[in-house]
């Protein structure tokens, strides 16, 4: 993941472990190298962002972030099913219900 040094000032090694681990598995999801395809960086910013709001399962930041990726995919024309998260259920029950 290619964070910059003021990046990784701002959190914790634990944190950084999680995003890195997160970011490696939506990579591998999107079928794609972590290190060398044109779009890491953008894909490590998604996960930092998913993961300052409060998402702290590596599982579903690595879904979240690919399924961000697949709709700017989306927007250039290339279509894929998006990727299941495990608390779907759950959060499609709560947002359903939170009115």
């Amino acid at each position: 993941m290619a964070f910059t040094d003021r990046d990784q000032r701002i959190f914790a090694t634990t944190d950084w472990e999680i995003m890195q681990r997160a970011h490696n598995r939506a990579s591998q999801l999107l079928d794609r190298c972590p290190r060398t395809h044109e779009r890491c960086n953008e894909l490590a910013r998604v996960v930092m962002a998913i993961y300052e709001s409060g998402v702290r399962d590596e599982d579903e930041l690595a879904a979240m972030a690919a399924n961000r990726e697949l709709n700017f995919m989306a927007g250039r024309g290339h279509f894929q099913k998006p990727f299941p998260f495990k608390n779907a259920a759950t959060l499609t029950h709560h947002s359903m219900t939170e009115h």
